[in-house]
């Protein structure tokens, strides 16, 4: 089976703040852990094109229906890779994450919408568990190593683990994954169609960076529901430069 990477080297928007500042006081704790949905996640054309950022919040899009228990349609693989494509301008180039979310909070995704996002500081794990169980995920970017792809390559149908055993040789390339959900040892994020258990010292490696994107799904009458002044954050995302 191939596996495809495509999240170009970040960056957090001038102006833009990480998301507790956005909060009045420190953020509600999170629980102990957060299951995985159940869903079928489908690779969404990231074995042969580099729309891991595509695929990737579009699984956060089913995250999301799952917690909400919304029946919902999803684009298939064929319109996911359109979408990326018309994006890129129809060139296989892979996404900057930031510069992605800003382009769906504009324009949307298939009826799909981004309110708000804000970055979360890498290493911040007690935001970065928060952010999933607020949101039903968080966006993130890795770096992908050679000793992980060996994990992948050696069982094809999933799941995977990765530890910071995998965490060796060259680098493959950067990648986009959504983590669904977490417990004391591991976090779970969906990649290629399956879902990936990372060890928490295998993330300080490999993490490069999290965004807490608030759907439209999960937002009513300006309120996200979890004490995020969403209008504090709304008139930052309108400043930034485009």
């Amino acid at each position: 089976m191939s596996y495809r990477f495509g999240c170009l080297p970040g960056h957090i928007p001038v102006g833009l703040h990480f998301l507790p500042w956005y909060h009045s006081g420190s953020l509600p704790m999170a629980p102990a852990s957060v299951a995985v949905p159940d869903v079928t996640w489908g690779m969404l054309g990231n074995d042969t094109r580099g729309d891991c950022g595509v695929a990737g919040l579009e699984h956060g899009f089913m995250a999301d229906a799952a917690d909400t228990g919304e029946s919902e349609s999803f684009p298939d693989e064929q319109q996911a890779v359109s979408y990326y494509l018309s994006y890129t301008g129809g060139q296989d180039s892979g996404v900057v994450l930031a510069d992605y979310l800003a382009h769906v909070k504009d324009n949307g995704y298939y009826g799909k919408t981004v309110s708000a996002y804000a970055p979360v500081a890498v290493q911040d794990i007690n935001t970065l568990h928060f952010v999933v169980n607020a949101y039903d995920f968080a966006y993130t970017g890795i770096t992908v190593y050679e000793g992980m792809m060996t994990a992948v390559q050696e069982n094809p149908a999933g799941p995977w683990e990765w530890t910071l055993d995998d965490v060796t040789g060259e680098v493959e390339g950067g990648h986009c994954i959504p983590v669904v959900g977490y417990d004391s040892q591991w976090l779970y994020a969906v990649t290629w169609g399956s879902v990936v258990k990372i060890a928490y010292p295998a993330w300080s490696r490999i993490g490069t960076e999290v965004w807490a994107v608030i759907t439209g799904e999960l937002v009513t009458k300006g309120d996200d529901g979890h004490g995020i002044s969403l209008d504090a954050l709304q008139a930052d995302l309108s400043n930034l430069a485009r």
